[in-house]
């Protein structure tokens, strides 16, 4: 009985750190990009450790001065874009909460208003992040 009070205590009181999480670090020097999220299986991470994947990722592929471009709490469909004119990278992310396609129209359509061309070479990669950070809802009554 009392391992099972720890343990409740124990998620209780870790629980409410978890966050829905996505994050995508870039470089603009060497084009290169780091995506993280949870999704929604254990062990879950929270923001942070969200944030440090995706830096570590763009690091471990080349990148040299990773910064955040992107991160969300919410649950849905997310597609990064990613393309290179002339040695000038341009990034986008769309996120929707119906489909992989629909997110994919916004990550261009915002790759689009940013400059970018679309040609051979641009990069894209989607996800789904299937929960909304715990306490989200309750902390966020205005929905995107």
């Amino acid at each position: 009985m009392i391992i099972g009070v720890a343990i409740l205590f124990f998620t209780l009181f870790t629980y409410n750190t978890i966050e829905a999480q996505s994050a995508v670090y870039v470089c603009t020097k060497t084009g290169r990009y780091g995506v993280a999220f949870d999704d929604g299986n254990a062990p879950r991470m929270n923001m942070g450790q969200t944030k440090q994947e995706a830096q570590k990722r763009c690091l471990d592929t080349g990148g040299e001065d990773c910064q955040l471009f992107f991160s969300s709490q919410t649950k849905g469909w997310y597609t990064f874009f990613m393309g290179n004119e002339k040695g000038t990278y341009t990034f986008a992310v769309g996120k929707s909460k119906v489909s992989e396609k629909e997110s994919m129209k916004k990550a261009i359509d915002d790759y689009l208003q940013k400059g970018g061309i679309v040609m051979a070479g641009c990069q894209t990669l989607s996800w789904y992040a299937p929960k909304d950070a715990i306490g989200y809802k309750a902390n966020n009554a205005k929905q995107d």
